[in-house]
């Protein structure tokens, strides 16, 4: 009876653990071998669709070089939405269509990206693409997203994740480290199960047809996460092109808190609204992938999983010196040796242990992406906020 109250209290966290640790495991190391050719498309159709938020200081730079990795003949368009500086003026001058936006009542990216939307729905392109003002291609991204996209019919999400510089600190650079694992580690094991991508924001490449039908004005701090999931459920699940590379750069502190907080609240409202919907759909129809999304929403983000898993442990060591129970103990300890001895296998094999330098500051970010956590768990944020760039 004991056992069975203890399985039953500790079941959600062992699953949510074994998620993480199978998504994490299977992408510990990138692809290999040569990639394959890529089917043929018209890069006159596909559209690079940028929304921007008072960005004067750096869309110039981050236009330019989106541009150098553009097709010959793929369009650029940047939405300036509710902008107070002279960040159209500045696309412009970098070459970019431009459209603007004021409605300061409808605030977020999700609307830029409606307003986008109807400004090329009277020639629709074949394909848009969703890059951050803030991100940058790299090599063939842009090549590879709207070629898949177009010949798969579905949403196709680019590996994003951000560089750091010498002068970054450590919590910039684990932040960029728990980045990396969300966005390229565990989306490249759940593509080897056939599970489907994780929208992240940037480098979203959308078939007309899938982008059209879409709900992008909602304001949803999490609009990128929620557009995948609602993609999922249509049947048209998003996915992934390790290959395909959009590299951001790090914020401040503040900007990155500000970020991290946001996403995560956005993340937790997603995962209420649908983890358990979608499982749902997965058992009346037959389709596991459904069910493996709805799981991967049910897990928590990497540090507040860390968290739960040590506390775990910890009771689970007092049932075992009270002789209780031996085989919590050994069960959750094993689980989250196991959870973070990935996380550095996984920067690892990807090249990019560099991330985790300062290894003596890392109690440090723990607290700082603990209290984040907690904040975005108690205290969600609700409102669309631009990250700091400073």
């Amino acid at each position: 009876m004991i056992d069975a109250l203890i399985l039953l209290l500790l079941a959600p966290l062992i699953v949510a653990t074994l998620v993480f640790v199978t998504e994490t495991g299977l992408g510990a190391f990138p692809p290999s071998g040569r990639k394959a050719a890529l089917p043929g498309y018209d890069p006159t159709q596909v559209v690079v669709l940028v929304p921007a938020h008072d960005e004067a200081l750096g869309i110039g730079a981050i236009l330019a070089a989106q541009r150098a990795t553009m097709p010959a003949g793929m369009r650029l368009l940047v939405v300036a939405d509710n902008c107070s500086d002279d960040t159209a003026a500045v696309a412009r001058g970098a070459g970019a269509e431009v459209i603007e936006r004021h409605d300061l009542s409808l605030r977020g990216k999700g609307f830029a990206l409606d307003h986008g939307r109807a400004a090329l729905a009277a020639a629709p392109p074949a394909c848009v693409i969703v890059v951050d003002a803030d991100t940058v291609p790299v090599g063939d991204a842009l090549d590879r997203l709207a070629a898949i996209a177009i010949a798969r019919g579905r949403p196709v999400q680019g590996a994003y994740y951000l560089s750091v510089g010498a002068g970054d600190g450590p919590i910039a650079r684990f932040s960029a480290a728990a980045f990396f694992v969300k966005n390229m580690v565990r989306e490249l094991g759940a593509a080897r199960i056939g599970a489907p991508a994780i929208l992240t924001g940037s480098g979203m490449a959308f078939p007309w047809p899938v982008f059209t039908g879409l709900p992008l004005a909602t304001g949803h701090i999490a609009e990128d996460l929620m557009l995948g999931v609602q993609s999922t459920r249509a049947g048209r699940p998003p996915l992934f092109d390790a290959d395909a590379r959009i590299t951001g750069t790090g914020s401040s502190d503040k900007g990155t808190a500000v970020q991290r907080r946001r996403w995560e609240s956005g993340f937790l409202q997603v995962a209420q609204d649908s983890a358990l919907p979608l499982i749902g759909q997965a058992i009346r129809e037959g389709r596991p992938a459904l069910g493996w999304l709805g799981l991967h929403l049910l897990t928590p983000p990497l540090v507040l999983l860390l968290a739960l898993d040590g506390v775990a442990t910890l009771v689970a060591a007092g049932l075992l010196v009270a002789g209780v129970a031996a085989w919590p103990f050994w069960t959750m300890a094993s689980l989250t040796v196991l959870a973070a001895s990935l996380v550095v296998i996984g920067l690892a094999g990807h090249r990019r242990l560099d991330l985790l330098s300062d290894w003596a500051s890392i109690p440090k970010y723990l607290w700082w992406k603990l209290r984040l956590s907690l904040l975005a768990l108690f205290r969600r944020e609700t409102r669309w906020i631009r990250t700091d760039r400073d």
